[in-house]
């Protein structure tokens, strides 16, 4: 059924046949100038010329007149989960919300002013949560949901008369006069298309593949477009949509050059990494292996997909008829991840993270958790809860296994975090992440290293190491480089990060390339070899060709007090090798490591870890060391037999007092040296006890005491009785007897 605004104030319900169903009056005054249908079919919104907008079901009823303006209203979008709608009134932007009661009692309405002459169009992306809009300035802006400008265009020659976001999110078209515009989400544009006898583009829909667009034009006819051009890069391959249904595969190092044809259906999506091509069209799957292109894997597709994400065994598909689904690259479908409350209508291509054994999902409908699933067998392995919505996750994409895999995620303040995602164990992992870097616009896993790179506050940041969070927090700063990227321009966004080799682009567009030391991921080749002797020699040989005087000489405390980020390669690489030895208990190398820093105490330490003859005791101090106490705790108590007092000992030199109670009474044992312990520690510092636990067994302990006391005396005392019997008898017998 569709829904058609008419200049009589009424807008007609049609029939597919073009049969009018129901008229309904709506506006008074005026026309109605907006009629769109929510995004699940169950209600409409109007705006007219008499400056109301109004809600109504999809029989026709009248559910609420939400805002009465005044001006004439040129647009109204829904927003992502038709609770909301975004108004364009005059020269502002209005986001008000549809229902008031329930859960969105407490969501404060927006308004802001947002063009320099009346607003024309607006759309709000379900995919990105995106606001764009245009208008008599000429000039087109982005939004995010908060109403913060995101990003603005530089005038054109007329008014910006529509705009429409592709479903994917990736991409809007902008509509002016004899002008059709491509543009990226982040604002720049892909291509310009000049229509000539047109007149301005009043009205444009994309196909819910994304790959077509249809537009009415000022001049009465109906235009329709095609995405062609795309390109897609993977370090030395480029692959280039030629046509709807031919893609141009080109080695550039090698200069050849392949055509792949697609004549049943039109290309929906593509994918390449990893050594892998991946084509989608509307009804099969075609999977290439970039070494060998002329015999592909094809399977059919229930649906054309949202996205691909690919890994190194592993490719994902999202499509509204199957899914989420991880299919090998010779076709089989490995696992569909699901979850309660999944809408994978919602996800978009930075909500999924694939690895080549896990798989981690932002929650659709409460963006505040996060799901690590197992991609054998689809099931949900932890719960990450985090306190505000999460906006993007990224998976470290090594081999190495389960144990070392890392999540990281970016919320909605722009905060990136890193976790560890075999910590929960199956629960609630609430708290479990670590805080690595603020107002990040941009960042990306290198794809075979745990190197990070990122964008913040106009630099571009390189840490070697990221599990360096969880190894040794000291070692984080170190191990990391940091260089000037105002250049980029603000919302530069982060292609990849293949071997040494970052590709950026920069925020008109262009793409620049940033080379890191090649020699990480030598280090990184060699650390997983165990080859610990080249390791050093490659070390030491950076530190004899560095430029710098001082090496890796720095003290850390000194790095560390002056801001963190160091631009000595130098000492990023013996930091880094620090982390992988620490990683792998390897001491020694992270000993001399330690004293390349200068870092006299840590060498101290480890050299004191060595000498332990216990296993468990140098696992629970590596532990320390790491600043995981309860893991070290868990150590000494797994032990066999379990080492108790060393646990309760530790507890008390970390003056976690509670928790050393609490083991003593658990396990029957040394109440007494823990409220000893406790009462000296206080008199110390001259204040008594105030702990109501610690006051309840230290007068059991008293009273226990005080019976011990009078015990011991009566003993000593029934032993001075019998000595002295024993004397006088003695002595009787000896006169009895003379």
């Amino acid at each position: 059924m569709m829904a058609v605004s008419c200049m009589d104030g009424t807008f007609k319900f049609m029939s597919r046949s073009g049969r009018e169903e129901k008229s309904v009056k709506a506006h008074d005054g005026g026309a109605v100038i907006v009629v769109r249908w929510s995004h699940d079919g169950s209600a409409i919104v109007t705006g007219g010329e008499d400056g109301d907008v109004k809600v109504w079901s999809r029989s026709g009823n009248l559910r609420s007149t939400l805002v009465s303006t005044g001006q004439c209203i040129y647009s109204v979008c829904w927003g992502p989960d038709d609770d909301q709608v975004v108004i364009a009134s005059g020269k502002s932007l209005i986001v008000k919300s549809v229902q008031s009661g329930g859960s969105h009692a407490n969501r404060k309405n927006l308004q802001w002013d947002a063009h320099g002459g009346v607003v024309l169009c607006v759309d709000w992306n379900v995919a990105n949560k995106l606001i764009v809009s245009g208008g008599e300035d000429c000039v087109y802006k982005v939004w995010d949901n908060y109403g913060r400008q995101m990003y603005v265009s530089k005038p054109s020659e007329h008014v910006i008369t529509s705009i429409s976001w592709n479903p994917n999110g990736e991409s809007f078209a902008v509509g002016t006069y004899n002008l059709l515009r491509l543009c990226d989400k982040s604002g720049w544009t892909h291509s310009r298309q000049r229509i000539n006898n047109s007149g301005s583009l009043m009205s444009m829909a994309w196909t819910f593949d994304g790959t077509q667009l249809a537009a009415a034009c000022g001049s009465g006819a109906v235009m329709f477009a095609q995405v062609v051009g795309k390109k897609y890069e993977w370090k030395n391959t480029e692959a280039t949509l030629i046509t709807p249904r031919k893609l141009r595969v080109e080695d550039v190092l090698n200069e050849t050059m392949d055509d792949l044809e697609f004549p049943r259906d039109r290309v929906v999506e593509i994918g390449i990494g990893y050594e892998w091509l991946v084509v989608m069209t509307i009804t099969q799957c075609y999977v290439y292996s970039l070494q060998n292109l002329n015999t592909p894997h094809i399977f059919d597709i229930r649906a054309p997909p949202h996205f691909i994400r690919m890994c190194k065994r592993y490719f994902l598909t999202l499509d509204p008829v199957a899914g989420i689904q991880i299919i090998s690259y010779e076709g089989r479908v490995v696992s569909s991840p699901k979850f309660q409350g999944l809408r994978p209508e919602y996800l978009t291509r930075e909500m999924v993270a694939l690895s080549p054994d896990t798989v981690v999902i932002v929650d659709s409908v409460d963006a505040k958790n996060i799901y690590t699933i197992d991609v054998s067998s689809g099931k949900i392995l932890s719960k990450l809860s985090h306190s505000t919505e999460v906006a993007s996750v990224a998976l470290n994409q090594h081999m190495l296994g389960p144990q070392d895999r890392m999540l990281l995620f970016c919320d909605r303040n722009k905060d990136l975090y890193v976790s560890a995602t075999q910590n929960s164990g199956g629960k609630d992992s609430s708290g479990s992440s670590f805080k690595l870097h603020a107002n990040v616009e941009s960042f990306c896993f290198n794809d075979e290293t745990d190197a990070l790179v990122l964008i913040a506050d106009s630099k571009l940041v390189v840490y070697y190491n990221a599990a360096a969070a969880f190894i040794e927090k000291d070692l984080l700063p170190l191990s990391s480089l940091s260089s000037d990227a105002t250049d980029y321009g603000r919302g530069a966004q982060i292609i990849s990060f293949t071997n040494n080799r970052v590709s950026i682009r920069k925020i008109d567009g262009a793409v620049v390339i940033y080379m890191i030391a090649s020699e990480i991921s030598l280090l990184y080749e060699l650390g997983r070899g165990s080859k610990w002797d080249e390791c050093l020699r490659l070390c030491r040989h950076l530190k004899a060709n560095s430029a710098s005087g001082s090496g890796g000489r720095n003290n850390m405390n000194e790095i560390l007090a002056s801001g963190g980020n160091t631009n000595n390669v130098t000492i990023c690489i013996w930091a880094l090798l620090a982390v992988l030895a620490l990683s792998k208990k390897q001491l020694n190398i992270a000993e001399l490591c330690y004293a390349e820093l200068n870092e006299v105490s840590k060498v101290e330490y480890l050299q004191y870890i060595q000498s332990i003859p216990s296993e468990e005791g140098k696992q629970a101090e590596m532990a320390l060391f790491k600043r995981a106490p309860d893991e070290a705790e868990r150590i000494l108590l797994q032990a066999s037999p379990p080492l108790i007092y060393r646990a309760i000992k530790l507890n008390m030199e970390l003056y976690r007092w509670g928790r050393a109670l609490d083991l003593a009474v658990k396990y029957r044992t040394h109440v007494d040296t823990v409220i000893g312990y406790r009462e000296r520690y206080l008199q110390r510092f001259g204040k008594k006890e105030s702990d109501s636990k610690f006051l309840q067994y230290g007068k059991e302990v008293s009273w226990q005491s005080s019976l011990v006391v009078l015990l011991s005396v009566i003993r000593e005392l029934s032993l001075y009785i019998y000595m002295c019997f024993c004397f006088c008898f003695t002595w009787w017998m000896i006169g009895v007897e003379y």
